[in-house]
């Protein structure tokens, strides 16, 4: 027998001090038995996070195929090293959770619900369900759960708050409502849609609205182990891949990399206020920006981990930004983005969202390879 203890229920931590939303998202698991790679890489994951992570990200996502045959045993290995998480987790089905046609082992090993909704600061999450019909080929999204979403982004709009949607695949991938998924997604401005599946790292930038997905965790083609971290600050989304092992890391959340600029981002005018958040298992001491020349110091925002610089002004066009930090520890690490100033780079909007997938960014974890199940790659 797989016994597994109760379900924590998910409360996601609030912002951070400085007002940053962050969450860290496990690939695509697919889970089989224990010992095997994929337990092994789990089970580091979760150390890191606990080490670098716990006091400084709202939650830990997993974008469904968290068991690769839905079995329970599977789901047991996961719920081992999940219990030792110390950041809220939350999870959605993918098409591998449903393998045994049935809900049934997924509501008992990771959430009661099968879509569900939750907030964190002024951002309303909308975790969806892809499968309403429970079997692998469905990609279902059916016309209740449909009302259910445009009535959480409905409320959203109404309060004010932000919106992310949390789904398996791109809405374009779904069989059965994916066009309604596209409409609401126009229609009520959601700022990203975060995402599993692919296998692969991918951005994808409409013009409206962000696309992010995450390598596997466990049905690898493309480069090594790791998780992402994404943030919100203010109306600027922030993603980048983690190596596992390859702490510390740093990312800008604000202002914008032009390559993530959408119509809900500022152009910016006059002074740029910097500001990068930093992760490692040891204090960051020191930091700096860097931008045509000019070398500034950054302060800390007390109590958290972000560091902020003022800019002065500079002239219209697209600048590189750079941020370099050390720890208490001697280590170093560094962030680089395309700043635009008073202008945007137009970017021609393909119809079908993964279409306008940006190009191979290294330095953020894209290679470009896009090898997986959806273009490139096997068919797992």
């Amino acid at each position: 027998m797989n016994h597994l203890a109760p379900k924590r229920t998910f409360q996601p931590q609030p912002p951070d001090a400085a007002g940053v939303i962050s969450w860290v998202h496990f690939g695509d698991l697919h889970m089989t038995r224990a010992g095997e790679q994929n337990h092994l890489d789990l089970a580091a994951i979760v150390n890191e996070v606990n080490r670098a992570f716990a006091d400084s990200v709202s939650f830990v996502f997993l974008p469904g195929d968290v068991a690769d045959d839905g079995s329970r045993a599977a789901y047991a290995v996961v719920r081992g090293e999940l219990d030792r998480l110390e950041v809220p987790w939350c999870a959605i089905l993918g098409d591998h959770d449903v393998h045994e046609k049935s809900f049934a082992n997924f509501k008992e090993a990771m959430s009661e619900q099968t879509h569900y909704a939750f907030t964190v600061g002024d951002t309303r999450f909308v975790a969806m369900n892809a499968f309403d019909v429970p079997e692998p080929p469905s990609f279902t999204v059916n016309e209740e759960q449909l009302r259910w979403v445009e009535d959480e982004l409905q409320g959203a709009t109404h309060r004010g708050q932000k919106k992310v949607l949390l789904l398996h695949c791109y809405p374009s991938d779904l069989k059965a409502g994916g066009e309604e998924v596209s409409r609401l997604v126009r229609d009520y401005d959601v700022r990203l849609i975060d995402m599993g599946h692919t296998h692969y790292n991918e951005l994808a930038n409409d013009g409206r609205t962000l696309y992010s997905a995450t390598r596997s965790t466990g049905q690898i083609e493309e480069g090594p182990v790791g998780y992402s971290v994404t943030s919100l600050d203010g109306d600027v989304v922030s993603w980048r891949f983690i190596e596992l092992g390859k702490l510390p890391t740093v990312v800008i959340t604000s202002p914008s990399d032009e390559r993530l600029l959408t119509r809900s981002s500022e152009v910016l005018q006059e002074s740029i206020k910097v500001r990068a958040k930093f992760w490692s298992e040891a204090e960051a001491v020191e930091a700096t920006a860097h931008i045509d020349g000019q070398t500034l110091p950054m302060k800390r925002i007390q109590n958290s981990r972000v560091w902020q610089a003022e800019i002065p002004k500079v002239g219209e066009g697209v600048h590189t930004l750079r941020v370099s930090f050390k720890d208490a520890d001697g280590a170093s690490a560094n962030d680089e983005m395309r700043l635009a100033v008073g202008q945007r780079t137009e970017r021609k909007s393909e119809e079908r969202d993964q279409d306008n997938a940006l190009e191979a960014w290294p330095e953020h974890g894209l290679l470009g390879t896009q090898l997986g199940p959806n273009k490139n790659g096997k068919k797992w």
